[in-house]
């Protein structure tokens, strides 16, 4: 039985889930095969966890192989203040040597690219106005993972700064190998060669349509796995074409006064991180 020791704390929609791939395929590192335990996710307090959250001590630590000295895991939960409160000390408890890799992305394309996720896969059915308001309710699932500062700063009140290594999506997806390389470093692992890792069903949001409930969790885990052999473009092709005559796609976009609002919103933001980091940020709209 053993504990992670890192921990991949980005919000939805900023790169958590490859970057969990690629590190898994490091010799050197061993990811949890629930991508997202949500242990330290603290008590529901009305708002529900999904089916695969692991709640129990014992399931938590049978995720982990003790043999491998670099364990981790990533769960989204942990960086959304306030609908999550006191991750960084429950983890401060349990592993306070921890170590964190904060993903993060341009807010207000986060922020969308969020609405047409839970859209597609979570029963989202309110316009996009509506869902966001005047930007300023922290407890809907939108709003609260783009305040990035605001998540950085309460990680720094237990954990030192030299623990926390944030990274843009942006760089991941122009330079996914320096990128890549930077985290190994920071984990204190061999700078290993690129790892070719498959893309995962459904995270193109091009392709994400209005699914009923549960069906695309259903396709990822059950029935994607079993096609891994059709090539890629074939198997899209074909999914493409029988999706489209059942579900109409997700097209949500921002109008100019909501982008507007959401720049206004996260401005404040996107300034206290670019102090906290020293990083530019500089494909950000805001």
């Amino acid at each position: 039985m053993a504990l992670p020791t890192f921990f991949v704390i980005g919000a939805p929609k900023a790169g958590t889930t490859s970057l969990h791939s690629y590190l898994d395929a490091h010799p050197q590192v061993q990811m949890s095969a629930v991508k997202e335990p949500r242990f330290f996710g603290g008590p529901e307090n009305g708002i529900a966890y999904p089916a695969d959250h692991v709640g129990s001590r014992d399931a938590y630590e049978a995720l982990f192989d003790p043999a491998i000295a670099t364990r981790g895991e990533s769960s989204t939960d942990y960086a959304t203040h306030p609908r999550r409160t006191g991750v960084p000390a429950r983890i401060k408890a349990a592993v306070p040597g921890a170590r964190f890799v904060y993903m993060v992305r341009d807010p207000v394309a986060r922020t969308l690219s969020h609405y047409r996720m839970t859209t597609a896969l979570l029963g989202e059915r309110r316009p996009l106005e509506i869902a966001l308001g005047d930007c300023s309710d922290l407890m809907t699932p939108y709003i609260s993972p783009s305040l990035y500062a605001t998540q950085l700063e309460l990680y720094l009140e237990h954990f030192p700064a030299e623990r926390i290594l944030v990274v843009d999506q942006a760089d991941l997806q122009a330079d996914r190998a320096g990128t890549l390389r930077q985290v190994h470093r920071f984990l204190g692992v061999e700078e290993a060669a690129e790892a070719a890792a498959g893309e995962e069903e459904l995270l193109s949001s091009s392709e994400w349509r209005t699914y009923p409930s549960g069906y695309a969790e259903f396709v990822a885990r059950h029935v994607a796995p079993r096609f891994r052999w059709v090539p890629k473009g074939l198997r899209r092709g074909v999914r493409s074409k029988v999706e489209g005559v059942i579900w109409k796609p997700v097209k949500a976009e921002l109008s100019p006064q909501l982008r507007e609002r959401l720049q206004e919103r996260y401005a404040p933001e996107a300034a206290r991180l670019r102090e906290l980091t020293g990083k530019e940020f500089a494909t950000w709209c805001v």
